[in-house]
């Protein structure tokens, strides 16, 4: 059930209205909504590689975020579920106050936390390791908490099914991009002079080899928040929340160490925000630099130290994973997905060297 009559004034009735709209289809769903937010909205902030809106809005003298899609928003949806079902087993987070999914729209209401400032938002301005890692550290004990109290043992099988089904689907989302299909068939790229292979060839290293597939897959999942990245995990002074958390089954804790590892190692922060070199110098030649980031560079060998070998290395697969599935939401972008795909190749072959 909804929290909506858990609280009262200004914020109850956005509450309801918002609700109202999620189970009410109408033409121009957008400028409807911003209609009825009214003088309450401040600010709209739109994702380019998400369907998703923020609406910073004003209510009882406070600021709250609603976080909006429209129409079926299937990933709105199973988002409105986890929070729903982090409060269900007593593990409820601090920002969350109510969400709903309907025909129209699917929302959450959220505290705000600060000016959402992230971790990589930090990074990048040059702020130092311990800065980083201290909010860096918070949020993976937090993910590992959740997932330390919901954890159950299951067969690695199904664990390896999930990750080849979620490729699969990827992949078939692919097709309707030409120049990504050609990416991710390509079998050598060469990055700065160095011939690497490509993803497809990678893939099928590890999917063919039935001892490889057993050391990088867990065999325990749990609840986690299924997206901690750096860019979502938002920082105020010297505090720290997460957001975004991933909607759908439970997950191996290594695939969050895989989106830290993604974040610390393998340049997706610095390809989000541009700070990125692209150059193309043959069918699959490429000239390509990420800004430098120092205090990732340190981060990422404190990780590493913080795994053992193998839970390392399965979170290092992870992150090459987490590369090629996100390319198909980020396609409208042609040069930000061939940047997204050249990190994840490039973490595959650091993945492949150590096995070797």
């Amino acid at each position: 059930m909804s929290r909506v009559l858990r609280f009262r004034g200004e914020l109850s009735v956005l509450a309801g209205r918002l609700r109202e709209q999620a189970h009410r289809p109408v033409p121009g769903a957008e400028s409807s909504l911003a209609e009825m937010l009214g003088d309450r909205l401040l600010l709209a902030v739109r994702s380019h590689n998400t369907p998703s809106t923020l609406y910073y809005v004003q209510a009882d003298g406070e600021t709250y975020v609603v976080k909006v899609e429209f129409g079926r928003a299937q990933t709105m949806r199973d988002e409105v579920q986890w929070y729903r079902d982090a409060a269900r087993r007593g593990l409820p987070r601090p920002l969350f106050i109510t969400g709903h999914s309907g025909r129209g729209l699917s929302f959450l209401l959220l505290k705000c936390f600060g000016d959402g400032s992230t971790v990589d938002d930090l990074a990048l301005a040059g702020a130092s390791a311990g800065e980083l890692g201290r909010h860096v550290a918070r949020a993976l004990d937090s993910d590992i908490e959740l997932f330390h109290l919901t954890q159950r043992h299951v067969d690695p099988a199904q664990v390896h099914r999930l990750a080849e089904r979620r490729l699969a689907r990827r992949r078939r989302q692919a097709g309707a991009f030409p120049f990504l299909r050609t990416l991710l068939d390509a079998a050598v790229v060469t990055v700065n002079g160095e011939a690497m292979p490509g993803v497809a060839r990678c893939l099928s290293r590890v999917f063919e080899d039935p001892r490889l597939v057993a050391h990088l897959t867990p065999d325990r999942v749990g609840v986690t928040f299924g997206d901690l990245h750096c860019g979502n995990i938002l920082v105020d002074g010297g505090s720290t929340e997460v957001v975004d958390p991933r909607g759908g089954p439970l997950l191996p804790i290594t695939y969050d160490y895989g989106k830290l590892v993604q974040s610390l190692e393998g340049g997706y922060g610095a390809v989000m925000a541009g700070r990125y070199v692209l150059r193309r110098t043959g069918e699959t030649e490429y000239e390509f630099t990420t800004e430098d980031v120092p205090g990732y560079t340190d981060l990422g060998v404190l990780l590493a130290a913080r795994c053992d070998e193998r839970l390392y290395l399965q979170s290092l697969y992870q992150a090459a994973l987490h590369f090629v599935a996100m390319l198909p939401h980020h396609a409208s972008a042609q040069e930000e997905t061939t940047a997204l795909y050249l990190c994840g190749v490039s973490l595959f072959d650091k993945l492949l060297a150590q096995l070797a």
